[in-house]
């Protein structure tokens, strides 16, 4: 019977952003002596060398661990070091297609945006900062011009 784990990164092992505390490296490195461990953010693979490899110990074992960064379209294993066994990326034409569909979309709407605090490219956030990070914060406004909240209100 194989048994996994998975945990989100950000709000669940570490606070958002932050790496693991003493104490939780700890129960993550005793929990991988169990049964094998997923841990997903939206972050890239640095983000986990930060907040999580930079905290256990090598004589933890590794390869019960996985990583999923990038919301899961990314996989990492460990054999005699960090391996990528699939990453699942939008090719120039996909990226286009869908920025394209957004935009119409938005167009389309009574919404559309006003300001942002971030940057709108989601492969730009993708590199610094999971799109849901707190740092990125979207305002909308009807088309009469009418300030509001994205769930409508005034």
């Amino acid at each position: 019977m194989k048994r996994l784990v998975v945990f989100d990164l950000d709000g669940t092992l570490a606070k958002s952003k932050s790496a693991l505390d003493r104490e939780m490296a700890g129960l993550l490195g005793g929990l991988l002596q169990i049964v094998k461990v997923a841990i997903i953010s939206g972050g890239d693979f640095p983000q986990f060398e930060h907040q999580v490899l930079s905290n256990l110990t090598h004589d933890q074992p590794l390869k019960e661990l996985s990583l999923l960064p990038t919301c899961g379209t990314k996989f990492y294993h460990y054999e005699s070091g960090w391996k990528k066994l699939y990453s699942e990326d939008f090719g120039a034409a996909e990226k286009e297609r869908i920025t394209r569909a957004l935009k119409q979309v938005i167009a389309s709407s009574q919404f559309g945006i006003e300001k942002t605090w971030a940057n709108r490219s989601r492969t730009a956030a993708a590199k610094s900062r999971s799109p849901h990070s707190d740092n990125m914060r979207l305002s909308t406004q009807r088309r009469s011009g009418t300030p509001t909240s994205a769930n409508g209100k005034r």
